[in-house]
């Protein structure tokens, strides 16, 4: 089944309807967004979920075995246009399991990082699956997501085209990003394709975490991926 992650959570309890619900990973803002999470809550949300689950290698499939073996949702911080030293800082203070980098990093970057890392590739108008192709064999040891580029870096709701990422996921696993919502997620998952996806925004409900629409949108794109 598909791979899902609630992205953007912000409370002990939304962490919380997210692992009730069947999240594989849970993602918290650590970069300089209206999103970001507290350092405070970002701690009481580990504890919440467990001890960190060693992940030895930026692969899907370690990443999919050890979420299983540990039977918990991973912990992944979102970071963007940050250096290591600040990872590192956060590091500290929230041991987490997997790095997101979301603001158009240096591929050099993630093998700086010792954790597992996502790298977040935007596609932007004129890019077509071979140029996004070529962007993802710049970073050979990450896990790449897709997701719409914004203003602010981030999809921020924004989709994108679905073509171009089932072409990509036909050679490589992704996550697939950017304005899925409980709608959409499962048609999304049978056009795709892709190993995982994340949303945030479109599990909102004027601005916070809808318990609902987590249980609906991780529901929708389990079942999408058995069709």
């Amino acid at each position: 089944m598909t791979f899902v992650k609630v992205c953007s959570v912000r409370a002990v309890e939304h962490a919380v309807w997210a692992r009730e619900a069947g999240a594989d990973e849970i993602g918290m803002i650590f970069a300089d967004a209206p999103r970001r999470i507290d350092l405070k809550v970002a701690r009481a949300i580990r504890r919440e979920l467990g001890p960190r689950v060693e992940i030895v290698e930026s692969t899907t499939e370690a990443v999919e075995r050890e979420r299983h073996e540990a039977n918990q949702p991973l912990l992944v911080g979102v970071f963007a246009r940050q250096s290591v030293e600040d990872i590192e800082r956060v590091l500290e203070r929230v041991d987490l399991d997997l790095i997101q980098l979301s603001g158009g990093e240096h591929p050099a970057l993630a093998a700086r990082i010792r954790r597992p890392v996502v790298r977040v590739i935007h596609v932007a108008d004129g890019m077509d699956a071979g140029s996004v192709l070529r962007e993802i064999d710049r970073a050979p040891h990450a896990i790449t997501m897709l997701d719409a580029r914004s203003t602010q870096g981030g999809g921020m709701g924004q989709r994108i085209d679905w073509s171009i990422a089932a072409e990509v996921a036909s050679n490589r696993p992704l996550v697939l990003a950017g304005g899925l919502n409980p709608d959409n997620v499962a048609e999304a998952v049978r056009v795709v394709r892709p190993w995982a996806v994340d949303a945030s925004s479109g599990l909102e409900t004027d601005g916070t975490k809808d318990r609902e629409k987590i249980r609906a949108f991780i529901a929708a794109a389990k079942a999408g991926g058995l069709s």
